[in-house]
C-alpha cells in the first residue's frame, strides 16, 4: 500500500453486511443505547416475507419523485437498560449513543468502502506517516449556558482529543495512549496531529474516530468533564433537552447543524423497556418504530402481523459471542484454555440460542476477509472434542475441584442463556463447577472486565466493530490503556499485536491477522470466540431514509423521517 493509499485510508474495498439504523455496534453495548441492529438477534437463511433475504444489503428506503419529505417527525427507539450515567467518558452505553448524535466528529470510516470520509475536517494533509494537519469548517455548539451557541475552534478539537486521552472510564482502544502523541491547534481551525508510531488503523473508527473519543466537546467542558454529569453540550445534529434519573432519554435537532436542513427528523425519543416481550408489545403498538429481534419466532411473527408494513433487515452479525476465561496462574497453560474451547459445543450454542441460524466464528469474524480460512478454524478455535478437551486438561495441573464463576451482563435474557448454555458444557465435558454471576452493565465492565475482578470467566457478545485489528486487540498485553483484562501475558503475542499495525500493505496485514489468530491458539489466549448471529431488526416501513450495509456509519444519517 502506498502512501497515498494509507492516509486515505482504504484498508479494502469489500461489501460487508451490518445491522439496521443501528449497525455496528454489539449487543453488550448498543442494545442498552437503545436501537437494533447488528446486535446478537438471529434471523433467518431464507427470503422474509417482507422481502429482505440475509446476506443482501438493503438499499436506503428511497423518496419517490415529487415527494414531500416529512421534518416534524420523531424517531421512537427502545432504551434497554438505565444508564449509571450521561456523562460519555463515564460509559460505554452513553459514550456510543451520545457520539453517534449529539457529538460531532473531524472523521469516520465506512464499514463498506474503508475509506474515511471527512466530517468536519475539509481536508487532512500528511506530511508523513507520524503527522497530519487537519482543517476545519464552519460549525456551532448548542445553544446552552455557558457555551452558548459559539463557533466550533480548533482548540475545542485539541482539547477534546486530549481529553478522550486521559480519562480511565472511557472505552478507548490502546491507540489512544500508545500510538496519539499530541494534538495542537495551530490557528482557529488548523489541528496538527503527532503520532508516536506508525499504525494503519489510525482513522478506523475503534481508534482516531472513535464515535467516543473523537467526540468534539467545547474546550471549556473537556477541560472539566465532570460537567457532562449533568448536561451535555455538543455541536451535532441533535441537543441533549432531558432524562429521567438516566433513562427516557429526549433529544431534539439542532437547527444549526452544519449541514443544512437536516436532520429531517424533529426529535428523537428514547423509551427505557427492559424486557424484549414489552419491547415486541410497544413495537406492534407502534410506541417505538424499531425493534432488534431475538430469533426467527421473532420475526415470523412480527411479519405475520404487519407483512409489508415493516420491513426486516438480516444480515450477519460482527458481534462474537465470547468465553473469557483468566490468563494467568493456572490459566496460562494453553492447554487449559485449547481444553476449555474444545468442550464447547458451538452448533448447540446456534441451535440453542438462534434456532439454528449461526454461524461457527474465530476470533475474527466471517464477514471480514481476516476472519480465518475454514480449514484452520476447524483444527483450532472451531474444534469441538470433549474427549481430547478432558484428557488435555486432565494432563494439567488445573484445580477442577473449585468452584468458578462465570460473570455476565444483566438485564437480558440473552446473556444470560448464554453464560447458562456454556456452564452446562464446561460442567458436563470437563467436570467443572461452575455457579452463574448476574451483574448490571456498570458494574460488569468496569470492575469485573476492565478491572479483572473475576475468578472464572466473563461471557459477552464483542463490540461489531468495523475493522478486524480491533478483534485480536486482546492478546496484547494492554488492552485501551488498561492491564490485560484476563491477566494474559506474552511477549510474542503482545509483539505481534503491535506489528500487524504498522504493516501497510493490505495483502502482508491480513496474512499477519490470521496468523495472530492461529498463534493465540497455539499459546493459549483466553479469549475464545464460539460463534455470530445471523440478525433481523424489525422497522416500521414509514421510517424512510435510513442507510444499512455501511457499519455504524448509517448511525450519522440525518435523512431519516417519518412518513406518517
Amino acid at each position: 500500500m502506498n502512501r497515498e493509499n494509507y492516509w486515505t485510508t482504504r484498508f479494502r474495498r469489500r461489501r460487508l453486511l451490518t445491522g439496521g439504523a443501528a449497525a455496528g455496534l454489539g449487543a453488550a453495548a448498543w442494545a442498552l443505547a437503545g436501537c437494533g441492529g447488528d446486535s446478537d438477534s438471529g434471523s433467518g437463511p431464507t427470503p422474509t416475507p417482507a422481502g429482505v433475504r440475509p446476506g443482501t444489503p438493503t438499499a436506503p428506503t428511497p423518496t419517490t419523485p415529487g415527494e414531500v419529505v416529512k421534518k416534524d417527525g420523531t424517531l421512537k427507539l427502545r432504551q434497554g437498560a438505565i444508564f449509571a450515567t450521561i456523562n460519555p467518558y463515564g460509559g460505554l452505553d452513553s459514550g456510543l449513543l451520545w457520539g453517534f448524535t449529539i457529538f460531532d466528529h473531524l472523521w469516520y470510516t465506512p464499514l463498506d468502502t474503508g475509506i474515511r470520509e471527512n466530517f468536519l475536517a475539509t481536508s487532512i494533509e500528511q506530511p508523513d506517516p507520524l503527522h497530519f494537519t487537519v482543517k476545519i469548517g464552519e460549525a456551532y455548539f448548542h445553544n446552552k449556558p455557558p457555551i452558548n451557541g459559539r463557533r466550533v475552534k480548533a482548540q475545542d478539537v485539541a482539547a477534546s482529543y486530549m481529553a478522550a486521552r486521559q480519562q480511565t472510564r472511557i472505552s478507548n482502544s490502546s491507540w489512544w495512549t500508545q500510538v496519539l502523541d499530541n494534538v495542537v491547534a495551530v490557528d482557529d481551525s488548523t489541528i496538527n496531529f503527532t503520532l508516536k508510531q506508525v499504525d494503519a488503523w489510525t482513522f478506523s473508527s475503534t481508534n482516531g474516530g472513535s464515535p467516543i473519543g473523537s467526540s468534539i466537546l467545547p474546550e471549556e467542558i473537556a477541560k472539566d468533564p465532570s460537567f457532562m454529569d449533568k448536561d451535555l453540550i455538543g455541536s451535532g445534529r441533535f441537543e441533549f433537552v432531558s432524562h429521567e434519573n438516566g433513562a427516557n432519554f429526549k433529544l431534539k435537532r439542532f437547527d444549526k447543524w452544519r449541514i443544512a436542513g437536516e436532520p429531517y427528523l424533529a426529535a428523537q425519543e428514547y423509551r427505557l423497556i427492559q424486557e424484549q416481550a414489552a419491547a415486541l408489545a410497544a413495537f406492534s403498538a407502534e410506541e417505538i418504530h424499531q425493534v432488534a429481534l431475538n430469533n426467527k419466532l421473532e420475526r415470523d411473527d412480527l411479519v405475520k402481523r404487519h407483512g409489508d408494513k415493516i420491513v426486516i433487515d438480516a444480515e450477519d452479525s460482527r458481534s462474537v459471542w465470547t468465553v473469557l476465561p483468566r490468563g494467568d496462574g493456572q490459566w496460562a497453560d494453553p492447554r487449559v484454555i485449547q481444553a476449555i474451547s474444545m468442550s464447547i459445543d458451538r452448533q448447540e450454542l446456534i441451535n440453542l440460542m438462534n434456532f439454528g441460524e449461526g454461524k461457527v466464528s474465530g476470533p475474527v469474524p466471517p464477514a471480514f476477509g481476516e476472519a480465518l480460512p475454514e480449514a484452520d478454524l476447524k483444527a483450532t478455535w472451531g474444534k469441538y472434542d470433549p474427549a481430547e478437551a478432558k484428557k488435555l486438561l486432565a494432563a494439567t495441573a488445573f484445580d477442577t475441584s473449585k468452584e468458578y464463576s462465570i460473570k455476565y451482563i444483566t438485564p437480558g435474557d440473552r446473556n444470560q442463556q448464554f453464560a447458562q448454555i456454556v456452564r452446562s458444557q464446561l460442567e458436563k465435558n470437563l467436570g467443572l463447577k461452575i455457579k452463574l454471576v448476574g451483574e448490571d452493565l456498570g458494574r460488569w465492565l468496569q470492575q469485573s472486565l476492565y478491572g479483572s475482578q473475576y475468578d472464572g470467566f466473563m461471557v459477552y457478545a464483542s463490540l461489531a466493530y468495523d475493522d478486524p485489528s480491533s478483534y485480536i486487540g486482546g492478546y496484547a498485553k494492554q488492552i485501551g490503556g488498561r492491564p490485560n483484562w484476563a491477566g494474559y501475558s506474552n511477549d510474542e503475542m503482545d509483539q505481534l499485536v503491535q506489528k500487524q499495525k504498522t504493516i501497510l500493505d493490505d495483502a502482508q496485514r491480513k496474512a499477519a491477522v490470521q496468523d495472530i489468530q492461529r498463534k493465540a491458539w497455539e499459546r493459549g489466549a483466553p479469549f475464545i470466540p464460539t460463534f455470530i448471529a445471523i440478525t433481523n431488526t424489525a422497522t416500521w416501513a414509514y421510517v424512510k431514509g435510513r442507510v444499512v450495509g455501511r457499519g455504524s456509519y448509517g448511525l450519522f444519517n440525518g435523512k431519516v423521517w417519518i412518513d406518517k
